[in-house]
């Protein structure tokens, strides 16, 4: 059985990638045939998940308008909820938990940027 440490380590990897493909998808800069590239660039290691690189190929080969992002978007959210539940926390808690300077590397990764507070 995982540590509660471990389980708080994988929500947080979880959230960022969730992060990470939810502002890839919803960037005006990128198009979807230029995910793969975007990903590649990813502190998160993003390009090294042959699932990914799958999900977001069938989907370009498809036609489909989001790059398959959504689904992959919904999935590391079903990750998140399952591993508060675990954890017996809020998702708002794992937000929290994450330094403004980690977000900034993750939306530079991806082509976009973040409102100042």
């Amino acid at each position: 059985m995982l540590s509660e440490e471990k389980i708080r380590e994988r929500v947080e990897y979880c959230y960022c990638v969730y992060l990470q493909l939810s502002w890839l998808r919803d960037s005006e800069l990128v198009e979807p045939a230029e995910y793969w590239n975007c990903l590649q660039k990813s502190s998160l290691q993003l390009s090294d998940d042959e699932f990914i690189r799958m999900t977001i190929n069938d989907a370009l080969l498809s036609g489909q308008d989001d790059g398959g992002l959504t689904c992959l978007i919904d999935l590391y959210q079903g990750f998140i909820y399952a591993f508060c539940e675990v954890m017996q926390i809020d998702t708002e808690e794992i937000e929290k938990s994450l330094s403004r300077d980690l977000l900034k590397k993750l939306t530079a990764e991806v082509k976009v940027k973040i409102k100042s507070p």
